[in-house]
């Protein structure tokens, strides 16, 4: 049977109202690691066609990093990038081995954490292997589970320990509270990734997102299920602001300097990438500042 491509216009949730108690700091050495990050990526042949601005996503994800921090973060989000647009999970893998080098530097030095970094780029790859594998849109409790771990968001939030040389204390990682907060923030992000890569489309082939998932779970169109996955965004915000509170008031971790150190990084994660995805073209073309202001896009869909 043949398939029917249609166009619809559809707004987008306000994803800016709803991360706003979120404040965006950017880093200092911006410019200059994004211009080195970007020669690297020419020379060893993995630029894109299209400006992503990976340079501006790490700086604003860590603000306080010093310039050999953020050039490490910056190259490697980009090595992330270029894995989410190989087709097979084994090309996207070998992208990573272009970093191990200075990973296994960062190794030598803090061990401990190196083997969480590596425990999260494998659940990473595990994920995303079982995504492109998939042949059918899974529930939405089992999506929002497997979606922690292939967005890479986790391996984001281990690079805050990294680019704030921070330490922390084996007590404050597995402290439920601190692990309800990293799970919350990479929810909000990882929807509001979704919603706003629905721009791009949306076929039988497609990858599952959350609006792929509320469509067929609740059995909404396309424009209802992007509102309700707005809405989750704003509700996970809401949960992720009462788990913080829940956090200052517990005496094993608002008192330590580090811990606090790596919520404020889950903050500046949160507003960072929201912002970042209307400022690359990698999901809205070069509309983003159109698309912000307004909301509305015109959707390609193929049913």
């Amino acid at each position: 049977m043949s398939s029917e491509s249609r166009t619809v216009s559809v707004q987008l949730p306000d994803l800016f109202a709803s991360c706003s108690p979120f404040e965006l700091r950017v880093n200092r050495h911006c410019r200059s690691v994004s211009q080195a990050s970007e020669a690297w990526l020419r020379e060893t042949g993995l630029r894109s066609e299209c400006a992503m601005k990976v340079g501006l996503w790490a700086a604003l994800c860590y603000p306080g990093a010093d310039s050999s921090q953020l050039r490490l973060a910056t190259d490697f989000l980009s090595l992330l990038v270029h894995s989410q647009e190989q087709k097979t999970p084994a090309d996207g893998n070998r992208a990573f081995e272009l970093a191990s080098d200075r990973l296994s530097r960062v190794a030598y030095k803090n061990p401990a954490w190196f083997m969480r970094f590596n425990r999260s780029m494998r659940s990473y790859q595990d994920a995303r292997q079982h995504l492109l594998n998939s042949t059918r849109i899974p529930d939405l409790e089992s999506y929002i589970e497997l979606r922690r771990d292939a967005s890479g968001f986790k391996m984001i939030f281990d690079l805050i320990e990294y680019a704030g040389g921070l330490n922390l204390p084996e007590r404050a990682l597995v402290h439920p509270i601190l692990k309800h907060l990293t799970e919350q923030a990479c929810d909000v992000i990882a929807w509001s990734e979704d919603a706003v890569s629905c721009a791009q489309g949306i076929t039988p082939t497609s990858r599952p997102n959350i609006v792929t998932v509320l469509m067929r779970e609740r059995k909404c169109s396309f424009g209802g299920a992007l509102s309700c996955a707005g809405t989750l965004v704003k509700q996970n915000v809401e949960t992720f602001l009462a788990t913080e509170r829940e956090f200052a008031a517990c005496a094993d971790l608002a008192t330590n300097d580090d811990t606090r150190r790596y919520v404020r990084g889950l903050r500046d994660c949160i507003a960072g990438t929201v912002n970042w995805l209307y400022e690359t073209e990698r999901y809205l073309g070069t509309k983003g500042y159109e698309v912000r202001s307004f909301g509305w896009v015109f959707v390609p869909v193929v049913d």
